[in-house]
């Protein structure tokens, strides 16, 4: 089994062969067993991976590789070495040992009158009781859940998030849910869970998205924070598609479906006069100052039944440019998955569900539209929906 390279060929770190592999078309995706996270390897890439697991010195392999692509050495010489320095940081390199202390699944703390915030709420047919301990998270966190219709009786399930020093630890009923070091990651794997957990379904991915649908089918949009994806959403929504979220898209495991995340948006201040023609109810919503940045949360037009979710027709990286047209291009798989590594995604962390992940993404149609008319960019979203 051929290690990974120390400098220039000389000294071991992790094994080639632990890698998962999982080649697409003619580019590779990785990933390793103990370390979350999809390593995607373009072909020339895939190609110095290839040469690499046989165990040839540095010198062999540039001069293999410039073979390939009819380069100069000294050429090839500075794309592999360069390439290897950033496996070397990241995919080749060996665990990090911590001194830190590991969070524990441990128990949810008793409820007390210290918590800033506690409330019920209905959410896909379950009760739902959210605490929250500090001033800090009700504030990132509370008016998401406003849009929620009050509970009838008591919670079906609790969820609890409390700060401690190692972050902000999230519990469901008992269990230890997971820690997140920002008050913003708490509340994005909060809203997550209580999802996951009232429609009792498995998680394959998760991606910061909106989506919007129509009939059995919608449209997940993918993009960087204050890229649009929230304005475009609103828009949808007020053209009669159903909204299923504005920041984070779960794809169900069994289904490979979309379910509705019916939480309030968040609308920055550049979108109040664009939205509030549409929705008047946001003129008067609450200003809320959010990390110095004025925002204001709309209610979701229209709520939808338990068991309701929709399979994605299209994947489309959207981009408001003020100065830009209009304009969708298709992508292929490589620049999809790139595009969606920049927006920023989760893959459950196993072989079959990885393997499952790339299949369903391979299959699915994905595009890039850059827009400065968010109504026309709305219009050409609504025919990829059909």
């Amino acid at each position: 089994m051929a290690p990974a390279p120390d400098g220039k060929g000389a000294g071991p770190s992790i094994c080639l062969q632990d890698v998962w592999e999982f080649p697409i078309d003619d580019f590779l995706v990785l990933a390793r067993p103990e370390t979350s996270g999809l390593y995607i390897l373009s072909p020339s890439a895939k190609l110095i991976w290839d040469i690499l697991k046989t165990g040839l010195p540095f010198a062999e392999l540039v001069r293999e590789f410039a073979s390939i692509y009819q380069i100069p050495t000294e050429t090839a010489a500075q794309d592999v070495a360069r390439t290897l320095d950033e496996w070397r940081s990241g995919l080749l390199s060996l665990p990090r040992s911590s001194s830190l202390e590991i969070p524990t699944a441990r128990a949810a703390p008793a409820s007390s009158s210290l918590d800033f915030f506690s409330r019920d709420y209905l959410v896909q047919g379950k009760n739902v009781r959210i605490i929250l301990q500090t001033s800090e998270l009700a504030e990132e966190i509370a008016p998401r859940l406003e849009s929620l219709p009050a509970a009838p009786s008591a919670p079906d399930i609790t969820f609890k998030v409390v700060e401690e020093p190692d972050g902000f630890r999230i519990f469901c009923d008992e269990c230890y849910v997971g820690t997140e070091a920002g008050v913003t990651a708490a509340r994005g794997v909060l809203l997550q869970e209580i999802v996951r957990s009232c429609r009792a379904r498995e998680s394959l991915a998760v991606f910061h998205a909106g989506a919007c649908g129509s009939g059995s089918r919608c449209v997940v949009f993918p993009a960087g924070t204050q890229s649009g994806k929230t304005t475009l959403a609103a828009v949808l929504m007020k053209m009669g598609l159903t909204f299923y979220s504005d920041d984070s898209v779960i794809l169900e495991r069994d289904t490979l479906s979309v379910p509705s995340m019916p939480f309030a948006l968040m609308v920055r201040q550049g979108s109040w006069d664009l939205l509030g023609a549409r929705f008047p109810e946001l003129r008067d919503a609450p200003i809320v100052s959010r990390f110095g940045q004025l925002v204001r949360f709309l209610s979701p037009v229209e709520m939808k039944l338990t068991d309701h979710c929709e399979r994605v027709s299209a994947i489309v990286f959207v981009r408001f440019d003020s100065n830009a047209a209009n304009q969708i291009s298709a992508l292929d798989t490589l620049e999809a998955l790139l595009r969606l590594q920049e927006s920023g995604f989760w893959v459950a962390h196993d072989k079959q569900s990885i393997r499952a992940f790339l299949a369903w993404f391979q299959s699915t149609p994905s595009f890039t539209l850059t827009y400065s008319d968010v109504d026309q960019a709305a219009v050409i979203i609504h025919r990829l929906i059909g």
